[in-house]
């Protein structure tokens, strides 16, 4: 494709700053193989603005449940534009299964 006329654009200085923002993600895993196999994943994730103090607010937690004789679990999480990010993650594993639990809130300061 070509574009012959881009006069209606503006030209911007190099070192100018278009967006800002923050992102919050958070992803479960969960593996089981032998005989009897049971595995459970759950996320959620919570964002909001407040408009007035125009702060951003996150919280999320995941949780990954494996039963079986080969059993893994995992919870990642990705808080990118925070200044403040806050991590609780707990793990419990026996013989046949494995729990991963992870809590997080997240802070973004207007500045």
């Amino acid at each position: 494709m070509i574009i012959n006329d881009l006069a209606h654009l503006e030209t911007l200085p190099q070192c100018s700053v278009l967006i800002g923002g923050a992102s919050l993600a958070i992803a479960a895993t969960a593996f089981a193989a032998g005989s009897t196999t049971y595995t459970l994943t759950d996320t959620d994730v919570f964002l909001r603005t407040v408009p007035s103090d125009k702060v951003t607010i996150g919280r999320g937690r995941g949780y990954a449940l494996a039963i079986g004789d080969i059993h893994y679990t995992n919870v990642a999480y990705s808080a990118d534009g925070f200044d403040k990010v806050m991590v609780k993650e707990r793990f419990r594993q026996n013989k046949h299964s494995s729990i991963t639990k992870v809590r997080i809130l997240t802070l973004d300061l207007p500045h």
